[in-house]
C-alpha cells in the first residue's frame, strides 16, 4: 500500500493514511502513477501493476543478455543461456506478484552495470557525454526508488573520480556525470517531500538514525555482524552457489591477466563483474545493518535487499562454468584419474560454505525471533520456509550443495546442460514460491466471501471514513484504503474520543460499545474483526 498509496496521491487521487507505516520512496511508484490515473476501479488499477511488473520482470533477460554479449565479450550460444538463467531467478518471479519496488530494481540495476560499463569502454568525448548521462540517470534511478542504493551512488561517484583521476574520462563527461546524479537527488527529494505531505501528515520516521543508534551499541553490532554471514549464506544458497562461481572465477582470473581473455567475462568483463561484486558486498552491509534487533526469523538471512543483483550473479556464474577453466574440473586431461589439483582447489570453497552453514545454524539455534517469518523476504530458498529453524537452514544447504553438484557435472556436457539444469532448479523453486508465500498470503488477506468495501461505501457516499486504532488490524487500515479510492481515511481512537466523520471503520462489537452513536452496520471483511459502520446524524449523536 505504501507504493499503490504514493502513485494514487502522485495520479492527484485521494491521500492515504500512512503516518503509521515507514516511509515508502516514489521512484516505482512513478511507474504506476499512470496505470492509477487510467482506472478508477482498485482491481483493474492492481492488475495493470501486475502486467507492468511482468513487463519489467521479462526485460532482464535481454538487459542481461546485452550485457554479457556487448560488454563481457560472452559469446551469444552462452549468453543466451545465462541470461535465461538470471531471468528466472525465483525472486524476479514472486516479487512480481505484489507493488514492490523490486520490481524496478531488478531492471535497473542491469541498465546500471550497462551504463558503466559502456562509459568504461568509451574513449570518444561524444561516447564519454553519452554514457556518463546514462550512469548519471540510472544512478539518480536507483535512489529514486529505494535509499539502500545509495551504495549504487558511492559506487558511481567513487567510479566517476577515479576515472578522471586516471584520465581515462574526460573534465566535461565527468561533470554531466555528477551534473545528472546531483540534479536526481534534487528531483528525488521534491518527489520525497511531496509523498510526505500528502500521505504521512508532514514527516516520515527516520529510520536511519534510530538504526546508528542501536549500531552504536554492542549488541546492535553484533547482531548486524551476524546478519552478514545470515545473509552472505542466503545469497550462495539461492542462487544455488552460483554467485560464489562468479567471485572465484573472478579472483581467479584476475590473478592471471594474461589469460584474462577466457575468463569469467574476458578481459573487457572484468571491470564489470568487479563492479557487481562491489555492489553486493555494498549492499550485504546495508541489508545488515537494516536489522540492528531481529524480531522475526527471516531477518538472520534477509534476502530481498540484495537479491535485486542476484539475476546478474547468477548469469556470470553460468558463463564461469561454461567456460570451464582448468580448475573447475575434476578430472585431468586424460579423464580417466582424478585432478588433484582442481579437487582441491574446489575443496576450499565446500569447506567454508560448510563452516558458514554451521555458523548460521549456531546463530539461528541460539536466536530468540517471536515474529512469524516474512517469506516475501527469502522467496528464493530453496527449501520450505514454513518455519525457519537450524534443521530449515540445514535443509536448504543440502538442497543447494545438490544444485551446485549437478550444475558442475552438468558444465561439462556443454552449455545446454548447464543452462537446462539452472532453469529446470530454478523455476521448481519458482513454483515453490509462487504457491508459499504469494498464495497463502493472498488467501489470508481475500479469504472465500471477501467483497471489496468499494461499492457499499460509495453507495453510502461515504467521503469520510475514521480508522478505529483501538480495533487496528494491518489488513484494515492499509489494504482497504486501496479498495476506498473516493474515501479519505483519518485515524482515532476509539475508545477514549469521538471519531471525526460518520462512517467508521472499527471492530464488529463497536455499535454495542457506543450505543449512542446509532452506528449500523454497512460492510463487514470476511475472516477478520473489521466492519464499515455509519453513524447517526453528527447533530443527533
Amino acid at each position: 500500500m505504501g507504493y499503490l498509496g504514493n502513485a494514487r496521491a502522485l495520479a492527484g487521487g485521494i491521500d492515504s493514511q500512512m503516518e503509521l507505516a515507514p516511509f515508502y520512496r516514489g521512484g516505482y511508484s512513478l511507474l504506476l502513477a499512470p496505470l492509477v490515473e487510467a482506472s478508477s476501479n482498485p482491481t483493474t488499477t492492481y492488475h495493470l501493476v501486475l502486467v507492468l511488473n511482468a513487463a519489467l520482470a521479462a526485460s532482464v533477460f535481454p538487459l542481461l543478455y546485452l550485457l554479457l554479449t556487448r560488454f563481457a565479450a560472452v559469446r551469444p550460444a552462452v549468453a543466451i543461456w545465462a541470461a535465461l538463467a538470471g531471468a528466472v531467478y525465483p525472486a524476479v518471479t514472486v516479487l512480481s506478484q505484489a507493488a514492490m519496488s523490486e520490481n524496478a530494481l531488478f531492471p535497473l540495476v542491469c541498465l546500471w552495470l550497462i551504463a558503466f560499463a559502456g562509459l568504461l569502454e568509451s574513449s570518444e568525448r561524444r561516447d564519454q557525454l553519452l554514457w556518463g548521462a546514462g550512469l548519471g540517470a540510472g544512478t539518480g534511478a536507483l535512489w529514486a526508488v529505494h535509499n539502500r542504493m545509495i551504495v549504487a551512488v558511492v559506487l558511481a561517484v567513487v567510479g566517476l573520480l577515479w576515472l578522471a583521476y586516471r584520465r581515462r574520462l574526460g573534465a566535461a563527461a565527468l561533470a554531466l556525470s555528477l551534473f545528472v546524479i546531483a540534479l536526481a537527488f534534487l528531483g528525488t527529494h521534491l518527489l520525497d517531500g511531496f509523498i510526505v505531505d500528502h500521505n504521512y501528515g508532514g514527516s516520515a520516521t527516520d529510520e536511519f538514525s534510530s538504526r546508528m543508534d542501536e549500531l552504536a551499541g554492542f549488541g546492535g553490532l553484533r547482531t548486524a555482524l551476524a546478519n552478514v554471514l545470515g545473509q552472505t549464506w542466503y545469497l550462495l544458497v539461492a542462487t544455488f552457489g552460483l554467485a560464489a562461481a562468479t567471485l572465484l572465477d573472478f579472483v581467479g582470473w584476475s590473478r592471471r591477466p594474461s589469460e584474462a581473455g577466457a575468463g569469467a567475462g574476458g578481459g573487457r568483463g572484468l571491470p564489470v563483474v568487479g563492479l557487481l561484486l562491489a555492489l553486493t558486498a555494498l549492499l550485504l552491509l546495508v541489508s545488515a545493518a537494516a536489522f540492528p534487533e531481529r524480531t522475526r526469523p527471516d531477518m538472520l538471512i534477509y534476502g530481498r535487499y540484495t537479491e535485486v543483483v542476484a539475476p546478474a550473479l547468477v548469469a556470470f556464474g553460468i558463463v564461469a562454468l561454461a567456460r570451464a577453466p582448468a580448475w573447475w574440473s575434476f578430472a585431468s586431461e586424460s579423464g580417466t584419474k582424478l585432478n588433484h589439483t582442481a579437487a582441491r582447489r574446489a575443496a576450499w570453497p565446500l569447506v567454508g560454505f560448510v563452516l558458514l552453514t554451521g555458523f548460521v545454524v549456531l546463530i539461528r539455534a541460539t536466536a530468540s525471533d517471536p515474529d512469524a517469518a516474512n517469506r516475501w523476504n527469502i522467496s528464493a530458498l530453496p527449501f520450505v520456509t514454513i518455519q525457519l529453524g537450524p534443521g530449515v537452514l540445514i535443509g536448504a544447504a543440502l538442497v543447494a550443495a545438490g544444485g551446485a553438484w549437478l550444475l558442475l557435472r552438468a558444465s561439462a556436457l556443454g552449455t545446454r546442460a548447464l543452462g537446462s539444469v539452472a532453469v529446470a532448479l530454478f523455476l521448481a523453486v519458482v513454483a515453490y514460491g509462487a504457491w508459499n508465500p504469494v498464495r497463502s498470503s493472498e488467501r489470508a488477506v481475500y479469504p472465500a466471501g471477501w467483497t471489496s468495501p468499494q461499492s457499499s461505501a460509495e453507495a453510502a457516499e461515504a467521503r469520510r471514513i475514521a480508522y478505529d486504532l483501538d480495533s487496528y488490524d494491518t489488513i484494515g487500515l492499509y489494504v482497504f484504503q486501496w479498495f476506498l479510492p473516493n474515501s479519505r481515511v483519518s485515524l482515532f481512537h476509539g475508545d477514549r474520543e469521538a471519531p471525526p466523520a460518520r462512517f467508521v471503520i472499527s471492530n464488529a462489537g463497536y455499535g454495542r460499545q457506543h450505543p449512542g452513536s446509532g452506528a449500523r452496520e454497512i460492510w463487514s471483511a470476511t475472516g477478520r474483526d473489521q466492519v464499515l459502520w455509519r453513524l447517526a446524524d453528527r447533530q443527533a449523536e
